[in-house]
């Protein structure tokens, strides 16, 4: 009771700041089934946050600023579609009618038609999750959270990375499909930083070869 009374009195930058103390960390829920890692879902942020910040009278207006989609490539054969927006977040005291704005970017990549709503639903993930400093992870009280980690519990690619692999699959001449059915993906925006690295390597070694003469194929 003594936390709902004095919500009222608080200014807006003070119940932002209580929000912090209240939440502190998000435990990684989600799970990617397909390459066995789990990862911090943005219902999970949103669910905590909005829970704390609807008991201190506090709503969120998203509003939408810029949306730019990135034009497909001649010859791209998986029509992979990036869209990149810029999102503004205004917190605002339902009381006091004190206003705080929270702009962010977001990219999001997608073979169909969904690339536009990830790209907004990551904007909110990390708009969050910055602008109340929120760790991510395992329970910090749990001493042995980090040795139950999942193995293959890793960060997948940018909508960057997934660009320039797409580019040099095409200046190397090699079968996307091969790329994909190698390391067991729909699309090269679900490829880990692990696979990234490794596959990226082949690739400019291929292109190198090719610059030589050498018209090997790259092992993918």
């Amino acid at each position: 009771m003594l936390e709902l009374c004095t919500a009222g009195q608080m200014t807006l930058r003070q119940k932002l700041g209580e929000v912090r103390r209240r939440i502190g960390y998000i435990q990684k829920r989600g799970y990617n089934e397909r390459h066995d890692y789990y990862y911090v879902a943005a219902a999970d942020i949103a669910g905590a946050v909005g829970d704390v910040l609807g008991e201190l009278g506090v709503v969120v207006i998203p509003r939408l600023e810029s949306i730019t989609y990135e034009p497909h490539a001649p010859g791209r054969i998986d029509g992979v579609r990036v869209a990149r927006v810029i999102m503004a977040y205004t917190f605002t005291d339902e009381i006091s009618g004190e206003e705080v704005t929270a702009r962010v970017a977001g990219e999001g990549l997608d073979v169909g038609d969904k690339a536009s709503y990830k790209a907004m639903t990551g904007a909110l993930k990390y708009a969050l999750l910055q602008s109340f400093l929120l760790a991510t992870g395992d329970d910090p009280e749990d001493e042995h959270a980090e040795s139950r980690t999942a193995p293959g519990s890793e960060r997948l690619i940018t909508a960057e990375q997934a660009c320039e692999l797409q580019r040099l699959i095409e200046e190397t001449g090699t079968e996307l499909e091969r790329v994909l059915a190698y390391y067991k993906l729909s699309a090269l925006g679900e490829m880990s930083e692990a696979s990234y690295s490794r596959a990226l390597e082949l690739l400019k070694r291929k292109l190198g070869k090719q610059g030589q003469g050498g018209g090997v194929h790259a092992q993918n």
